[in-house]
């Protein structure tokens, strides 16, 4: 049964846009949304990934095979305007280094790299059936010279140092011994893999976090995620201050009288992110104010006291699909990259391309 149309480009969105503000205002710890919370290693992920033409079709058929030519990534790359062409199996290993620290259980590098390759995959055959213009002929858009989504050999050596060749071995090790493997629904079309640094507790539902169903990507339990660094992180803001970052969300925005009546409703969904909240009269979503003050994630709490608006956020991302972090404590419990992906994933197959 075909699914509906999910606005992936969300999912590609979110899991890019929100935490490269979180980084310029000092959430993000490290490069890596998942790593980000690592005192070890210092990974580049989410933080610096820009919103971009990447767009997809939550329910748009994508078939599994390619021909020869298919086997490589063409990467507009934004800073220069240029395209690069980059052999599946080394975007991989470039693009696993980019999501996870080789510190991670080999079990949660496979399940990672399983599912970045669905993402891109699909990606690419979307741009193959339907071109994006603004692409050129590329399969999805970075700024490469950041290393978003993508870090070069080059790239590697200097982030590694001295790190690199056992860094490397694993990167490697754990990507070879998947590859090509990809997440597939029953009629073999490849699905919306999304997936995110640290979740609330419980991953999201589809539904509640980009507005469409889709039926591999329901909320499950992801209890280890708690124990992830900087699980809870917390910001607190001068009226004064949420006065302005509010304003730049909207100018109909009205905070008169005391601050504490600022906020008069909040929506959540059942897994804890902020779905609506009502703030000087206007309601805005659980994004926008992600966005606005530079959160982890959408599953936060306000508070008024002290003169100050305080922020508890749980979690880090937009909370669907896989949870990197809820990955590597699966791992460490013993469980295995299959089992892995089909806890976050639902109704799936894993099938050889």
């Amino acid at each position: 049964m075909r699914k509906r149309i999910i606005p992936a480009f969300l999912c590609f969105f979110l899991m890019a846009v929100l935490p490269l503000i979180s980084a310029k205002n000092g959430i993000a710890l490290s490069e890596n949304e998942a790593a980000a919370t690592l005192s070890t290693e210092s990974s580049s992920a989410e933080k610096t990934k820009p919103e971009n033409n990447n767009k997809t079709s939550g329910n748009k058929e994508v078939s599994v095979t390619d021909d020869g030519d298919d086997r490589k990534f063409r990467i507009f790359n934004t800073s220069d305007g240029k395209i690069i062409t980059v052999d599946d199996r080394e975007f991989c290993y470039g693009a696993l280094a980019y999501e996870m620290p080789p510190t991670f259980e080999e079990e949660a590098l496979k399940a990672q790299v399983v599912a970045l390759y669905t993402h891109f995959c699909r990606l690419r055959n979307i741009q193959k059936e339907n071109p994006d213009k603004d692409l050129k002929g590329a399969d999805f858009s970075a700024d490469l010279s950041e290393g978003q989504f993508y870090l070069s050999d080059e790239q590697l050596r200097s982030k590694w140092g001295e790190l690199y060749y056992e860094s490397m071995k694993k990167i490697r090790s754990a990507v070879d011994s998947v590859f090509g493997k990809v997440l597939t629904d029953e009629k073999g079309e490849l699905i919306d893999a999304c997936y995110h640094a640290i979740s609330a507790g419980t991953t999201e539902n589809a539904k509640d976090i980009f507005g469409s169903d889709d039926e591999h990507l329901i909320a499950v339990p992801s209890p280890t995620d708690i124990n992830a660094p900087d699980y809870i992180t917390k910001l607190s803001f001068s009226a004064d201050e949420f006065k302005e970052k509010m304003s730049s969300l909207s100018k109909d925005v009205k905070l008169t009288g005391k601050p504490e009546s600022y906020i008069s409703e909040t929506k959540r969904t059942p897994s804890g992110s902020v779905t609506g909240i009502t703030i000087g009269g206007t309601e805005f979503t659980g994004s926008d104010i992600r966005q606005a003050f530079g959160l982890r994630s959408a599953a936060f709490e306000i508070e008024y006291s002290d003169k100050k608006f305080s922020f508890t956020v749980r979690g880090y991302g937009h909370g669907v699909g896989l949870s990197q972090w809820g990955a590597q404590g699966m791992a460490e419990q013993g469980s295995g990259y299959e089992e892995i992906l089909k806890h976050y994933y639902q109704n799936i197959k894993i099938k050889d391309t």
